[in-house]
């Protein structure tokens, strides 16, 4: 069998025009936390069906705290088996950290105050099978739980290429001719078509029976479960959505991708990568934004405004703007990984479609599930003229085929694999990076904890009056999302204060702050009837009794906002 690609990696030499297969991509992790063990350290957070270690990495600086102690972002990729590039994203920003500490200010300033709990990989079994074969699957290796008994094709490479590509046959009657202006391409037959050369194109495959003339049935793919419709959030069996699994959570990835974010309740937002559209999504999957805080509307259009910035890509609501056909009747997209995050936990998830090989050849796209079905002849050509200037090879030359049941056809196609479904290696450096970016601005956006002022004034004898003012320097505020609220997930801003021998006369040693506003109240065009206060700063008050020359400590925490302290010493 030919290679499988040119693009994966054959060690664990960091290279970000690489693809990692899960050897590599272990042995990369653990070079990563030998080399850099203050900043990186790695666990495994659960084993899959085939029992694998599915990598969780958490990135911060510990010598300026602990990771629960900050702020936090959580990023996963690959949930989908085929969408490698997912992972590349993720070990470049990672990599990207590491070896920017110290000398870029942005690596340095979110190492040192925020926590990046990393999932690399979570479908490591079926990315593996999609990565050193030719098979492709959406999710787990599983086994379909009701196998398809009826006859009829089976994808298989044929003609041992290392891909699945397409197979063309003569046939009066079928739906497909090939264009005048390059036969290679496929086009609809016309309705009033009537004269030429037409053909049925089919996967290649093959079947399991001879059909004798008759038709060729597609049989559904081993492999039919869709994890990221496997979480608890608005979930339907998978009688009514297909490959949504046997119960919300029911394989073993999505469950410990699950107990990894509820046990760190500190994550502010999330980014789960995706591929192949081009597009930055976010919640909902099945409501639209006026049924949704505007608060929260307000957030997700300031950061998704930072994510097109950064990488070109438009931002949407998935239920306004990448909704399946056959989701519609159901009411959206359920089950999904992005909206139990939101819907349930309150943070603020995106998940970015990375990579669209149309764009990148000069199309302007503007419909993510629908302009596939709508490219033109013109449009088509220009893509496959830009893949054979840029991807060479990317685009096999029909050739003729014995096949055992349907007789002489003819083999072609695209490699869908490591065009259209993930980037050649070439275009995946300048896309990892963009997104990184896009991400690490986004976790620079948490709610951050800061006393700004403390004072100590001697009201009597061995008594003080101690003010504190806490404030929250971050964009979002310390209740995160108005979701959180709802969800009861969020906690008030809290203060203690600690010395030796210290007494109250007023005021406990913790007191609570309450809730602390960010800049996303006012993210609007400024009115000209301004009503502007400031919410993000509040003062907390004790009266102590202790000696002269005591040092106090006040520290605030926040659940989400991080943790910040201050002393003074008695006068």
């Amino acid at each position: 069998m030919a290679e499988i690609s040119p693009f994966i990696a054959t060690d664990a030499t960091y290279a970000p025009d690489k693809y990692y297969k899960y050897a590599e991509l272990t042995t990369l992790l653990q070079q990563w936390q030998e080399q850099f063990p203050t900043l990186m350290a790695m666990e495994s957070i659960g084993r899959s069906y085939e029992g694998r270690d599915i990598w969780g990495v958490t990135l911060t600086n510990s010598a300026t705290g602990q990771a629960a102690d900050k702020p936090a972002y959580h990023i996963d990729a690959n949930i989908h088996a085929g969408e490698i590039i997912g992972s590349s994203v993720a070990l470049y920003t990672i990599n990207w950290l590491l070896t920017h500490y110290g000398s870029d200010a942005r690596a340095t300033m979110l190492l040192d105050a925020t926590a990046f709990y990393i999932v690399p990989r979570i479908s490591v079994d079926g990315a593996e099978l999609y990565m050193t074969t030719p098979t492709t699957l959406r999710s787990s290796v599983r086994p379909d739980e009701y196998p398809d008994e009826r006859d009829g094709l089976r994808r298989k490479d044929l003609d041992h290429d290392g891909f699945i590509r397409m197979m063309r046959v003569p046939d009066p009657t079928g739906p497909w001719k090939k264009s005048a202006k390059d036969d290679r391409l496929m086009l609809k037959r016309a309705p009033d078509d009537m004269d030429g050369d037409f053909y049925r194109l089919y996967p290649e495959g093959e079947l399991t029976a001879d059909p004798q003339g008759a038709g060729v049935s597609l049989l559904r793919p081993p492999y039919g479960l869709d994890v990221n419709r496997n979480f608890p959030a608005n979930w339907l069996p998978d009688s009514t959505q297909s490959g949504a699994g046997a119960y919300p959570l029911s394989e073993p990835e999505t469950r410990a991708l699950a107990d990894w974010m509820i046990a760190h309740p500190n994550t502010c937002g999330s980014q789960h990568y995706h591929t192949w559209s081009g597009v930055i999504l976010r919640p909902s999957s099945v409501r639209g934004d006026d049924g949704m805080p505007m608060a929260d509307v307000r957030a997700y259009t300031a950061m998704g405004e930072m994510g097109t910035a950064e990488t070109g890509y438009p931002c949407v609501s998935v239920y306004q703007g990448f909704m399946y056909p056959e989701a519609k009747k159901y009411g959206g997209i359920k089950g999904v990984h992005m909206d139990w995050v939101y819907d349930h936990l309150g943070i603020y998830a995106f998940s970015t479609e990375l990579w669209n090989i149309n764009v990148a050849s000069g199309l302007e796209v503007k419909d993510f599930i629908n302009d596939r079905l709508k490219l033109t002849e013109d449009d088509q050509i220009q893509t496959l003229r830009w893949a054979d200037e840029h991807i060479p090879g990317s685009f096999a030359a029909w050739q003729p085929f014995d096949h055992p049941q349907l007789g002489a056809v003819e083999i072609g196609g695209w490699n869908f694999k490591w065009t259209h479904q993930n980037p050649p290696g070439p275009f995946a450096e300048k896309l990892c990076h963009d997104n990184a970016m896009f991400t690490l601005r986004c976790a620079a956006a948490a709610p951050r904890v800061h006393i700004s002022q403390l004072t100590a004034v001697p009201v009597g004898e061995g008594v003080y009056a101690v003010r504190a003012v806490v404030e929250n320097l971050g964009f979002l505020p310390t209740i995160l999302s108005e979701q959180s609220k709802a969800m009861g997930k969020s906690k008030p801003v809290t203060a203690i204060l600690s010395g030796e021998n210290v007494s109250f006369v007023t005021g406990k040693a913790k007191q609570t702050v309450g809730d602390l506003a960010g800049r996303n109240d006012q993210y609007e065009p400024v009115s000209y009837m301004p009503a502007y206060g400031n919410e993000a700063r509040k003062a907390v008050e004790w009266v102590i009794r202790c000696s002269s020359g005591t040092e106090i400590t006040v520290t605030s925490r926040a659940r989400n906002g991080g943790t910040d302290r201050t002393r003074i010493v008695l006068p």
